[in-house]
């Protein structure tokens, strides 16, 4: 069912001197952009499947805070959204921070907008809105707080909405409580006219609770009315595994387990689609395919 599709090569040691660890990935065309801790991205050549990067840049949103760590830029989540008017590439929509900690603005794990441009043979990237959520006391009126403070960000272009997806609260093992449960938040899509917007619970516009099944959230992307999601550090304790919820009913679609899958021994980071079926990368620097989903 999953396959190898490629390995590619980090390099952030080569240019900070220091492995920073594989993060998020969002495919366009034949490119796929893989995220590093701090927000580094390096671009892949889907086609010829080459290890080496065909550019790498920093995202408008990146960020190595040396006196506070809550503010780097885990980067933990990304996939592509619409498009502007006259730009050759989709929007980013990028899950930062490094912290379930909250400051004035809102949870420091914001979303950020990102804006890639490729330009004279190099890629550059700018961050056009940050999305944030606050708690505020309306919070547990009608919804309640959408995750413990760091939850990812997702967009369905098709029908307007952001989503944010979570769990009531953390989802490592040794953190484990019997009422935690995964947590899909909706609201409306924001122009990225608009500027930088802060959410509350006044602006949630549904919301649905799943039951726990997987432990350590990574990463995921929405396809096609659906909400895929990974899970696991590659170890026995906290194995890989896949959820897919569908949006519309409100309830699994699928849940796999990834224990036995080629990667059982792998930390799975982010998934996202290119050509119909779905990829998902490792922090072992590599690319495994599936073969197309029947539901």
């Amino acid at each position: 069912m999953y396959k190898l599709y490629m390995e590619f090569r980090n390099p952030t040691e080569e240019i900070f001197g220091k492995r920073r660890a594989v993060q998020g990935m969002a495919i366009h065309g034949d490119t796929a952009f893989v995220l590093y801790h701090s927000g580094l991205c390096a671009a892949y050549d889907l086609v010829s499947r080459d290890p080496k990067p065909t550019g790498v840049f920093k995202l408008g949103s990146y960020c190595r805070n040396k006196e506070d760590k809550r503010y780097d830029n885990h980067a933990n989540d990304a996939m592509f959204g619409g498009f502007l008017e006259g730009e050759d590439f989709p929007l980013m929509y990028v899950t930062t921070g490094n912290s379930g900690d909250a400051d004035e603005k809102g949870w420091i794990a914001y979303c950020a907008v990102e804006q890639i441009r490729f330009t004279d043979g190099k890629y550059s990237a700018q961050t056009l809105q940050r999305i944030y959520y606050k708690p505020t006391d309306a919070d547990g009126k009608k919804f309640e707080i959408p995750g413990w403070g760091w939850p990812a960000s997702l967009v369905d272009v098709k029908n307007g909405f952001f989503y944010l997806h979570s769990a009531r609260y953390r989802t490592k093992r040794e953190m484990y409580r019997p009422d935690n449960e995964y947590i899909v938040t909706k609201f409306r899509l924001p122009d990225p006219a608009e500027g930088d917007v802060t959410f509350t619970a006044d602006d949630i516009l549904d919301q649905f609770t799943l039951p726990f099944n997987a432990f350590a959230t990574q990463g995921g992307t929405i396809y096609e009315d659906k909400l895929y999601y990974s899970f696991g550090f590659g170890r026995e304790d906290s194995p890989d595994a896949l959820n897919v919820i569908d949006l519309k009913e409100k309830k699994y679609a699928l849940c796999e387990d990834l224990s036995t899958a080629p990667f059982a021994d792998q930390e799975v980071e982010c998934v996202a689609f290119y050509k119909g079926k779905m990829l998902i990368n490792t922090q072992k620097e590599k690319i495994y395919e599936r073969e197309p989903f029947e539901f």
